[in-house]
């Protein structure tokens, strides 16, 4: 039996996120598993085994269950992928790997692009296996009442070894009755059955190809030769978006690595991480959500108010402005007079901002609405200040926002599938100076 890491926990948030170390080689690798695992039940799969163990002879390699399922804290609900990411930096962190290559599995392979494309500093190379930018319903392999069936299906059979759902043909068939309990198990542990269908609802919904362009990270990109339904179109689809991504077929059907011919997915992980691939040099360009604030009839106002009541409703508006940023972990860029420009890591943190009710309470005494405009995009430092076209259509939305409302992108939007906050579709617009139209869709605060 193979020599068993113990389990260690990483804080992320305030969530405990299970992880093991393998090995002591050269490289760093990080495993990010798809939509649902469990540390210790996997174990029971010779497969994955292997497939770690070999792995761990050429690099430390990380493996975790991220937070919702697996050994990790359970929540209400899914987790979004803007909150995944982060169970990946606070995994890093605990182990001191300043940077890795991202090994994403199906799902994973989703969210370790987001990854490097917000920490693109923490990323060496990308191996995407039997991934997808875009989930089953985003790319019309099933439409939304086959969805809902799937659902039903997952809440109905989901762990038991005789059972009935999207997932029954990633694994053993009739053929292998240890296989399907092993399988039937896996399930169990990993999930429960409403917290397994809401992660398939966000996956199937989930479109990234939008920041697909700004990840310039050498990108292999993996999947078996007659794999469904994440196969060669959707490894396609990562090649034609990735600036440095290739393709590559391995034999067989199976979904999951660690089925099949293990094998031919160890050797061509080996082979592009052990084989000379640079690291993409940081840039000073990154993925960050960008939120624009501006007081809505701000020169009547101002007219109303006299230049000295004016100053001092602005002194105030800066100051709040500065605290909820700061709370919220942004970066406040500049005040854009009636206004603010300011920077997060994640959409969750910039719409938490947009939707904290203080600046709304210290305006509205005098009368005065605020609105937002948020975009999730890659930007480029210039000194203290930041530029990009991730800023300009975040100071387009803006424009377009009325008097007390949030509008965030379609992108900012993908990206917190899942949270409590609720999206209603406001139209395509046409941003000025933006190519293309733009879907934008109002936040409830």
């Amino acid at each position: 039996m193979a020599r068993r890491p113990e389990i260690n926990y990483a804080l992320s948030d305030d969530l405990s996120i299970a992880y093991q170390m393998w090995g002591d080689g050269p490289h760093n690798i990080v495993l990010v598993p798809g939509m649902i695992s469990h540390l210790e039940a996997q174990m029971d799969h010779p497969g994955y085994v292997r497939l770690v163990e070999q792995l761990s002879e050429i690099a430390r390699l990380v493996v975790f269950d991220k937070r919702g399922n697996g050994m990790s804290d359970r929540m209400n609900g899914a987790p979004t992928l803007d909150e995944r990411m982060m169970d990946i930096d606070a995994v890093m962190t605990e182990v001191g790997m300043s940077s890795a290559t991202l090994i994403g599995a199906s799902e994973g392979a989703s969210l370790a692009c987001v990854f490097a494309g917000t920490f693109p500093e923490q990323v060496d190379t990308l191996v995407l296996c039997g991934g997808y930018a875009r989930g089953r319903l985003a790319r019309g392999f099933i439409d939304e009442a086959g969805l809902q069936h799937a659902l039903v299906q997952f809440r109905k059979n989901w762990g038991k070894v005789n059972h009935e759902h999207p997932l029954s043909g990633f694994g053993p068939g009739p053929g292998d009755p240890q296989g399907q309990e092993r399988r039937a198990r896996f399930e169990r542990l990993s999930a429960t059955p409403t917290t397994v269908a809401a992660l398939f609802e966000i996956a199937a919904r989930i479109d990234i190809r939008d920041m697909l362009p700004n990840i310039p990270h050498p990108t292999l990109v993996l999947h078996r030769e007659t794999e469904t339904p994440n196969g060669l179109d959707c490894a396609e689809e990562f090649t034609g978006l990735m600036p440095n991504a290739r393709r590559r077929a391995l034999p067989g059907s199976e979904h999951l690595i660690w089925e099949g011919d293990v094998d031919s997915y160890i050797a061509a992980i080996t082979e592009f991480i052990t084989g000379g691939e640079t690291r993409a040099r940081p840039t000073g360009r990154f993925l960050a959500t960008v939120m624009f604030s501006d007081l809505a009839a701000s020169t009547s106002a101002q007219a109303r108010m006299g230049d000295e009541g004016w100053r001092a409703q602005m002194d105030r508006h800066d100051k709040t402005c500065d605290d909820l940023v700061q709370r919220h972990g942004g970066r406040r860029i500049k005040f854009t007079g009636d206004g603010v420009l300011a920077t997060f890591e994640t959409p969750s943190r910039a719409l938490a901002c947009a939707c904290a009710c203080a600046l709304r309470q210290a305006l509205s005494d005098d009368g005065l609405a605020v609105r937002f405009g948020t975009h999730t995009g890659e930007i480029e430092k210039r000194g203290d200040d930041i530029g990009g076209l991730g800023v300009v259509v975040a100071a387009r939305i803006v424009e377009q926002a009325e008097a007390g409302q949030i509008l965030a992108s379609d992108l900012t939007r993908q990206l917190m599938l899942g949270s409590p906050y609720s999206f209603t579709e406001r139209g395509e617009r046409v941003l000025k100076g933006v190519p293309e139209t733009w879907r934008l869709f109002e936040v409830d605060a």
